[in-house]
């Protein structure tokens, strides 16, 4: 059976999958090994820089306590805290994009195993698992539409906003652009399948909804493990550990 179109099956898109993961995993692996040589260059008392940076920063992070890198967490990490501070606007718009992104990636995955589960009828749990499917459907669509308005909010200030317009990089550009399409895409993808808790299947168009799903698939996959991991997009991950590793700050 063809999972989305041009002859997917479902064994093709589970193997697609683990070699993505592959080079994600790799491409962490490659960005921590570099930071660990820091500016010495490839020396041979540095060849373990992945495990030299790992415990760098793990020091630098817990060195004034727990309490403290628990804060940090919190206040820096999950509630962006300085982006509040310089503009409420900016702050809307960067929570709503950081979770709508983090929890539609987590809940595909999760979504993924139950394919997993229904499609080999793993232990008999088929039907739970396409009951627990269908009880996704309203979390993928609230993480989805806040996504949508944290994109949507990136791409007006810098067609409305002059100076902000003008403070964009090509950089920056791509990866609004790349998150707004991917959202757009996903959602064109439920309403034509027909799984839309607030849509339904108003918009229901079974021919073509495997097509949208192979653009979105392809199109977050492309992003996540061909060019975030491999660019200056690697600041999504390398941010949050930057303000760890400081311990925040007031």
């Amino acid at each position: 059976m063809a999972f989305y179109t041009l002859g997917l099956t479902f064994n093709l898109v589970i193997f697609l999958t683990v070699i993505v993961l592959a080079v994600w995993i790799y491409g962490i692996y490659f960005n921590f090994k570099k930071w660990g040589l820091g500016s010495t260059g490839y020396h041979d008392q540095l060849r373990n820089s992945f495990w030299l940076f790992l415990a760098t920063w793990i020091h630098e992070a817990f060195k004034d306590g727990l309490w403290v890198f628990l804060r940090t967490v919190v206040l820096d990490v999950l509630l962006l805290r300085r982006t509040l501070a310089r503009s409420p606007v900016r702050w809307v718009m960067h929570m709503s994009m950081f979770y709508g992104f983090l929890m539609l990636a987590a809940m595909s995955g999760f979504a993924l195993f139950l394919d997993i589960i229904e499609h080999f009828d793993l232990a008999g749990l088929a039907p739970q698992a396409e009951m627990v499917k269908e009880l996704l459907a309203l979390p993928f669509d609230i993480f989805g539409y806040l996504l949508l308005i944290g994109a949507t909010i990136a791409v007006s200030r810098r067609i409305l906003l002059k100076f902000v317009r003008d403070n964009t990089s090509a950089y920056d550009a791509f990866l609004i652009g790349a998150v707004f399409l991917i959202t757009i895409t996903g959602f064109y993808a439920e309403w034509m399948r027909g799984n839309s808790f607030f849509i339904g299947n108003a918009f229901e168009y079974p021919i073509y909804a495997p097509h949208f799903a192979l653009i979105h698939t392809v199109l977050a996959i492309g992003l996540f493990a061909l060019i975030l991991p491999w660019s200056k997009y690697i600041h999504v991950i390398a941010t949050p550990m930057t303000l760890l590793a400081n311990r925040g700050g007031e």
